[in-house]
């Protein structure tokens, strides 16, 4: 956990210089070889150019901080659409937009996210408020018609 809240000190305030947010950043392997992998995104979305960019600048920090004792691979990407949400941050990026969400005694239901508290969320489902409390939330995901 260490090394992950070290990569994590020396990667947030480059993607803040970018108008960029930090979705996650996970360390996987180990021995001789380990694996970074960093998500990013935005409001309005990111691109695949901004994704190879933001590698080659944290490559670079990485590369003089050398935080990392053995080699490693960084992977820089968008979380992706579908991706699932689960963090305050996750939830108010997404305020007024569709949410498919899998509710306990509720089902799937699908609504416009209106506010974000610690304890629930505000939807608007048909038209009608509706509060759901977070710990009832299974699944929750953007919601996209095609």
């Amino acid at each position: 956990m260490l090394i992950k809240n070290t990569l994590i000190d020396l990667v947030v305030p480059l993607l803040e210089q970018r108008g960029v947010a930090l979705v996650e950043l996970a360390v996987s392997g180990g021995g001789r070889r380990q694996l970074v992998r960093v998500f990013v995104d935005r409001a309005d979305g990111i691109t695949i150019g901004e994704c190879a960019a933001i590698s080659r600048e944290i490559a670079d920090v990485l590369d003089t901080r050398d935080p990392i004792a053995s080699a490693y691979v960084l992977e820089v990407s968008s979380p992706g659409l579908t991706r699932p949400l689960k963090t305050d941050r996750d939830f108010e990026r997404v305020v007024g937009k569709a949410l498919r969400l899998v509710v306990d005694g509720l089902g799937v239901a699908v609504g416009t996210l209106l506010q974000v508290e610690p304890d629930y969320l505000d939807v608007a489902l048909s038209d009608k408020r509706t509060l759901i409390e977070r710990a009832k939330i299974q699944k929750a995901t953007l919601h996209f018609e095609l």
